[in-house]
Order: C-alpha cells, then structure tokens, then sequence
C-alpha cells in the first residue's frame, strides 16, 4: 500500500534498476508480484494481496478481480 504502485511494477523496476536491488534485502518487505492498491478516485486507501496461484500474475488478477467486485462500493 505504501508504494501506491501494483507490486510487478515494483518487481520490474527493482529488476531493471541495480540500485534499487536492496530493496529486497528489507525485513518484512516481501517483493512478489500480487498486491495491488486499492483506490477512491485517485487517493489509495488500502491493497490487497494475492498469493498461492502458479504465477503472479494470476495473483495480482485474482486481487484485480476481488477490487471490481466492490469497486461501486468504494465511494
């Protein structure tokens, strides 16, 4: 929640940038694709995460899918 990003873009990036490889090495910082934020227009309020699927990008669309469910609720 605290990057306000979907975590494979945070995968990607620390993927792509070397300096951001210590990233990883922060206690309790888990950098898997599957979390995603949860937003009220363009203010985040909160993610959900999404693991155990094959792969993570069927995470993050499981979390996806959950958020469009309740998305007209999120007003």
């Amino acid at each position: 929640m605290s990057a306000r990003i979907p975590t494979s873009v945070m995968v990607e990036n620390i993927q792509k940038n070397q300096g951001a490889a210590q990233l990883v090495a922060i206690d309790g910082f888990l950098v898997l694709a599957g979390g995603v934020p949860v937003r009220i227009g363009k203010e985040t309020i909160g993610a959900v995460g999404v693991g155990g699927a094959p792969g993570g990008h069927l995470d993050e669309a499981c979390a996806n899918a959950a958020i469009a469910k309740v998305q007209d609720q999120l007003k």
